[in-house]
């Protein structure tokens, strides 16, 4: 995960308001529960090679260890890439799934 993303998460989601813990409990209270995430990860690496050849690990580090640490329920991830070589067209489409989605999570 690159660094600056991992300090703004680091930054936002801190005790007391993404989990908060209890004497005697070694698991924290999850404070953000009944959320859902939708990921968007845009990459250089083509998504089905990123996903199944080296194992998806941005997405399970969110997931897993931050996400749903926290409470949250649902997170899904949309993938993009190879962004390098795509042409303006692709990048459109992109836009617009992008578009669509911010759309369906807004309500």
């Amino acid at each position: 995960m690159p660094a600056k993303l991992k300090g703004l998460i680091d930054r936002t989601f801190l005790p007391g308001f993404a989990f908060k813990y209890s004497r005697n409990k070694s698991i924290p209270e999850k404070l953000l529960k009944g959320r859902s995430a939708e990921l968007i990860l845009a990459m250089d690496t083509p998504p089905f090679y990123y996903r199944w050849i080296q194992g998806n690990p941005v997405y399970k580090q969110l997931k897993h260890t931050i996400l749903k640490f926290c409470g949250f329920d649902k997170v899904t991830a949309t993938y993009i890439g190879p962004v390098i070589s795509a042409t303006d067209s692709q990048k459109n489409k992109w836009f617009e799934n992008v578009e669509r989605l911010a759309a369906i999570h807004a309500r």
